[in-house]
């Protein structure tokens, strides 16, 4: 997915999975849109 990414900067939504869920509640997603090295998101 963040291939993608590198692709269109401007991509909103994308198909991915979720790898796991942590003790806290948290989720590990298999791949992502979000910029690596952008802030303010």
């Amino acid at each position: 997915m963040t291939d993608v990414l590198y692709r269109d900067a401007y991509l909103r939504e994308a198909t991915g999975r979720v790898a796991s869920i942590n003790e806290r509640g948290g989720i590990v997603l298999d791949a992502s849109v979000f910029y690596p090295t952008g802030g303010g998101q």
